[in-house]
């Protein structure tokens, strides 16, 4: 096994060194100073495998501290404050229902991806003893990476955080036992039913439970009920007993051969994605479309109206639930005097969550995502598709298009929010009355044009869909953690007033530059991406 193990390694190295020399050649400016073929220099080689090596050690701590960060520091502190939660139970009920949502949502046994794809049926390996080394090295990793960060924890522990050495090393007990369970149980699935969880009959279960638990751990809380340290060393304890039993089943099961077959993997091949993606476009098409307008709107049009379903469908769904929530919020306030009170004082706080909830909300990354496979995929092998003439004008077009999409949720809340805050009792500011609605649409306007710009500039999409363009994804990733830690500590500095204005001004001045960049820059930068 621990040969199968090494072997693995050194693909999965191997694999991420060339991932690596590929995106330091695409990195812009800094691309050009090296070779048209960095994979022959041995010296450029080795740097790249330094970095995989540090980035394979800093898989052990850095993804669950970004993990605890995003999602336990925020939530507990909110408890704390609008609830008088005790820090460490805070901790103690999120981290009990979140691990158990994470056995279901973040469980890597067997599932089909390129190393595993190589490995066992390019490289004919032993499908068993892959599997299991690989899943134990990430048991492991997984461990290892949360003990070592709560022991820092417990030594740095604050007074209010003080929790005991027993309670420190149960919790990566309980991660590793629930992913065992739920990894025996999977296969326990397969061998009856021959059906994995990626399969679509349950694909909605797979969802639902994990949707469930991560409500009940952030939503308990809110309703004054945490889960005891008792039940969560029982718990504990329970699991750690079916984790033996899943570990002898998971050593006697023996089609992990055919449960690799059993997952669809999507990046063999180009034209296999190309094939499945479109198939799932072309159930969702409506091909009777017509327009009345002519040359590049006439095109954009066109896709519009065939594509009409899939791109409204989320927009109406999210102005659905925005109406639904508002209403329901309105009848309770209307039930609860003490609730209107709260929420007419309390509602034009939240706008620092505001570009978070927008960045949920906005939907134009997966709209240049469609935009790109379904039109300019073909389209941009053509040359006079590429000139400024065509460029441009299906730019301003597409750009009215993702906002006109985006504003029917943030209509929505723009309305329904000041309103809900007049018939709870109303503001002692008036101009909370127009602050609260124009940084909602000034922030839907901000999204629309911040990933069409993006999409135009750098053009980050392979024929496959894959994402292959560094600065793309350096850009998104600072985007959703400006909006939600950024927004939220900039609100803890400024007043609601100020906040909004800053929100205002921001958009408007960034859509000024991002349009002025687009138009000069577009035509260079639009094109096809290998």
């Amino acid at each position: 096994m621990f040969e199968a193990f090494w072997i693995s390694t050194r693909l999965r190295i191997s694999y991420r060194v060339n991932g690596i020399l590929y995106w330091l050649k695409r990195i812009p400016l800094l691309g050009k100073l090296f070779p048209a073929a960095p994979y022959q220099i041995a010296g450029l080689k080795s740097f790249a495998l330094v970095l995989a090596v540090i980035w394979e050690l800093l898989t052990f701590f850095l993804g669950k501290l970004l993990y605890l960060c995003l999602f336990y520091l925020p939530a507990m502190s909110f408890f704390q404050e609008k609830h008088g939660v005790n820090l460490a139970a805070a901790f103690q009920h999120l981290f009990l229902f979140l691990t158990l949502a994470g056995a279901f949502a973040w469980n890597r046994f067997a599932t089909s991806d390129a190393n595993s794809h190589y490995a066992v049926f390019l490289l004919g390996m032993d499908a068993k003893r892959y599997a299991l080394s690989n899943y134990l090295y990430f048991l492991f990793k997984t461990a290892l990476g949360f003990a070592g960060i709560f022991v820092v924890a417990f030594l740095l522990q604050p007074d209010e955080l003080r929790v005991s050495a027993v309670w420190i090393l149960t919790l990566p007990l309980l991660v590793v036992a629930s992913k065992l369970v739920e990894s025996a149980g999977e296969l326990a699935l397969f061998r009856k039913t021959g059906r994995n969880l990626s399969d679509p009959s349950l694909q909605k279960i797979a969802l639902v439970i994990p949707l469930l638990l991560i409500a009940l751990a952030y939503g308990l809380p809110v309703l004054g009920w945490m889960i005891p340290s008792i039940v969560l060393y029982l718990l504990t304890g329970l699991l750690a007993l079916l984790a033996i039993f899943a570990v002898l089943y998971l050593f006697r099961f023996r089609e992990y051969r055919q449960l690799y077959q059993s997952y669809p993997y999507q990046l063999v091949t180009v034209a296999y994605v190309q094939k499945t993606t479109q198939e799932h476009y072309q159930k969702k098409l409506v091909l009777e479309a017509s327009s009345d307008k002519t040359g590049c709107a006439y095109f954009n049009d066109l896709f519009f109206q065939r594509h009409k379903r899939l791109l409204l469908r989320p927009a109406r769904i999210f102005a659905g639930i925005a109406a639904a929530a508002l209403l329901a919020l309105l009848a309770a306030t209307q039930i609860y005097p003490d609730l209107a009170e709260k929420t007419s004082t309390n509602l034009i706080k939240t706008l620092p969550y505001l570009p978070m909830l927008m960045y949920y909300i906005n939907r134009g990354q997966s709209t240049t995502q469609m935009l790109f496979f379904n039109c300019d995929y073909s389209m941009l092998s053509y040359r006079f598709y590429r000139q400024p003439s065509v460029i441009l004008p299906l730019f301003w077009a597409r750009l009215r298009m993702l906002v006109r999409i985006n504003l029917r949720p943030a209509i929505v809340l723009a309305v329904g929010l000041p309103l809900l805050m007049l018939l709870c009792g109303g503001t002692e500011q008036p101009v909370d009355y127009l602050i609260l609605p124009v940084t909602v649409l000034a922030l839907s306007v901000f999204f629309s044009t911040h990933y069409l710009v993006l999409y135009y500039l750098l053009q980050p999409y392979t024929a496959g869909l894959q994402t292959k363009n560094p600065a793309y994804t350096a850009i998104t990733s600072a985007t959703y953690l400006v909006s939600w830690q950024g927004a939220r500590m900039m609100g803890e500095l400024m007043t609601p007033l100020l906040f909004g204005l800053a929100c205002i001004s921001f958009s408007l001045l960034y859509v000024a530059v991002a349009l002025l960049l687009a138009r000069r820059l577009a035509p260079k930068t639009f094109r096809l991406r290998q």
